[in-house]
């Protein structure tokens, strides 16, 4: 019977595809499920098995760190705006500090309910990397970015669009899908 499986083969490497095959039935492949599903960690759907108390408390952590990150963001654009100024008389240092701050916005205020922040920010250092020695317009999207900051909720939908649109029509700048950006438009 071996011989029949070919050269080299064994019954003990795939015994029941081996006796499959020898039988005429086609090899069939038995799905495990995994630890996570076999212990109720994985479901097609949300997850549902977990303590009503501790998703209450998952959400009031995430709603802290939304209010502690309004904070910050504002400290940032505060600190954004200082390196603007210095940067218009003359400190070409600042310049990168402008960068680097618009830079984390980007990277973060979307995880905290702040995706309209983030999208300016985006703008911010496609501008930079478009055009590295003047900036048209950085006064208007660091003013944009202070305001929507310190509204709460932030603004969505048509009214987002408009302050990003608006800003486009400023500076001639628009992020492509990639995150990069592209002058003109």
């Amino acid at each position: 019977m071996l011989s029949a499986l070919g050269k080299g083969a064994s019954m003990q490497h795939k015994p029941d595809v081996a006796m499959r095959s020898l039988l005429g039935g086609p090899p069939e492949v038995v799905p495990v499920p995994s630890i996570a599903e076999t212990k109720g960690l994985a479901t097609e759907g949300a997850h549902m098995r977990m303590d009503p108390r501790i998703l209450t408390r998952i959400s009031d952590v995430v709603s802290v760190l939304e209010q502690d990150y309004t904070k910050v963001l504002q400290s940032h654009i505060s600190d954004m705006e200082r390196a603007y100024i210095g940067w218009k008389s003359g400190t070409e240092d600042t310049r990168a500090k402008i960068y680097e701050i618009a830079h984390d916005i980007r990277g973060v205020a979307g995880t905290f309910g702040r995706p309209l922040s983030g999208q300016i920010a985006t703008r911010i250092c496609a501008r930079f990397d478009q055009a590295p020695k003047v900036i048209p317009a950085i006064e208007d999207h660091i003013d944009a970015l202070n305001h929507v900051a310190s509204l709460s909720p932030e603004p969505e939908g048509a009214f987002a669009d408009l302050v990003l649109k608006r800003l486009d029509e400023l500076s001639d700048v628009r992020p492509d899908p990639a995150g990069e950006a592209k002058a003109g438009g």
